[in-house]
């Protein structure tokens, strides 16, 4: 093999290599948009700056319902989990399956889910 033909079989060998990672660089994805200037991002770009614009006292009341839901959910766990008889087990995972329903009921739908258009409400079944 003279030196034109190894130069040119180098060069196709780099070109059949590197086509697919031209390609791939036009192909990319564009990045995300920034969140400047949605409700509720704050700058950490999710939800942990000011949710949705709550003032101290909203963020409070929040957060103190969160704690007595997470609390109550625990005794649940906990009353479930020490009970020897199967029959009071299952009427206290039955109690809180229906304590669960209210909250969904009652709780308000996070802004994120919102967003990522669930609805509002579960249909009753």
């Amino acid at each position: 093999m003279n030196k034109t033909e190894k130069f040119f079989t180098a060069l196709m060998f780099i070109a059949a290599f590197s086509a697919p990672a031209v390609s791939e660089e036009k192909n990319a994805p564009p990045p995300p948009p920034a969140h400047e200037g949605m409700p509720g991002m704050g700058n950490m770009g999710g939800g942990m700056g000011m949710m949705g614009g709550m003032s101290d006292e909203q963020m409070d009341a929040h957060l103190r319902q969160m704690q007595e839901k997470m609390l109550r959910d625990y005794d649940f766990m906990h009353q479930i989990r020490d009970s020897k008889d199967e029959k009071e087990q299952a009427r206290l995972k039955d109690e809180w399956l229906q304590a669960m329903k209210q909250h969904r009921k009652t709780a308000p739908m996070p802004q994120q889910l919102k967003m990522h258009g669930m609805p509002e409400k579960a249909p009753d079944k």
